[in-house]
């Protein structure tokens, strides 16, 4: 992957406790994706994990987050160098 750029970015939390993030692409990749809630919020909340696309299958995280509190996230990806690579995410609540 040539020049990828981290995403980061925020979501806006409708009361639930979990969001996940799945990922395609059609090659190998190392992704990581941290989240935490807003400084203003009152609720002090951070998480990271991380995956491997495999160039065939999906990937995917779940977090469990806490209610009704607006998070920022980002997300950040590895690769082969050479590749001219595109990652697909999806952000489900």
């Amino acid at each position: 992957m040539s020049s990828f750029t981290p995403v980061d970015d925020t979501i806006v939390n409708q009361n639930s406790t979990s969001v996940s993030f799945s990922f395609s692409s059609a090659f190998k990749t190392h992704i990581s994706v941290e989240i935490w809630s807003e400084g203003d919020q009152g609720a002090t909340y951070a998480d990271k994990q991380e995956t491997n696309t495999n160039g065939a299958d999906d990937a995917g995280l779940s977090f469990a987050v806490p209610a009704g509190v607006n998070l920022h996230y980002k997300i950040t990806v590895s690769g082969d160098p050479s590749s001219n690579n595109t990652v697909h995410v999806h952000i489900e609540w």
